[in-house]
């Protein structure tokens, strides 16, 4: 039975490459129905407090980058000859025990009466500087996802519908709002990363532009 069926669809990540895992909350419109508008800060900080929970457990994790209700985990393994990759690559695993250790982590910093899930996939990317685009792309993400979330707080669906991010930005103005003084994490997202004395884990939330500051990546990224 495990070499006709259980193994048949296993798939295996290749080794030394870089491979990041991307963690997103199910449901989350739903699930945050209730929530202090346009920015819960209980929220991101339950959600810090998952991705510093992973990050303990990940073997070969360098850092992380979260925005809204997703975070992306890199993992490397070729800092040494032996260095492993977490479960042997075993894509099956990775994505199940990602997921559900960062939906256990979350949930009990964030205590509901609703349960909060989360999914998990997996990419593998071969070059370096690909994977500082990936996450400038996930950046992007959150600036675009942050203005749509100020808007939607000022003004209604229908207001919006169709209106370019401009068009928004003058929409904001108008009420006396302005998305460029708004807290840097929820703008530009957080990150996850080792502490300065090499011991644990810790949030960052403010982080720079990454296209504007490369050196902050290109320190994250081995």
């Amino acid at each position: 039975m495990k070499q006709d069926y259980e193994d048949a669809l296993r798939v295996t990540l290749p080794r030394r490459s870089y491979v990041v895992i991307r963690i997103d909350g199910r449901g989350f419109h739903t699930f945050t129905k209730g929530l202090e508008r346009p920015y819960s800060r209980r929220l991101a900080e339950a959600l810090d407090a998952a991705a510093i929970g992973l990050c303990q457990e990940m073997i070969g994790c360098r850092f992380a980058y979260g925005q809204s209700d997703e975070y992306s985990f890199l993992l490397t393994d070729f800092e040494k000859e032996n260095s492993p990759l977490w479960f042997d690559g075993n894509v099956q695993k990775i994505v199940s025990v990602s997921a559900s250790l960062f939906t256990a982590y979350f949930n009990k910093a964030f205590p509901s009466e609703r349960i909060a899930a989360f999914d998990s996939r997996v990419l593998v990317i071969s070059r370096r500087d690909e994977v500082a685009k990936y996450f400038l792309w996930r950046q992007l993400d959150a600036s675009a996802n942050s203005l749509n979330m100020l808007a939607s707080a000022h003004y209604a669906h229908a207001e919006l519908e169709g209106k370019s991010n401009t068009e928004k930005h003058e929409m904001l103005f108008a009420k006396g709002v302005n998305w460029a003084k708004q807290a840097a994490d929820f703008k530009r997202g957080r990150v996850v990363r080792r502490s300065a004395d090499g011991k644990g884990w810790e949030a960052d939330l403010a982080i720079p532009v990454f296209n504007r500051d490369p050196a902050y990546l290109n320190l994250l990224i081995p």
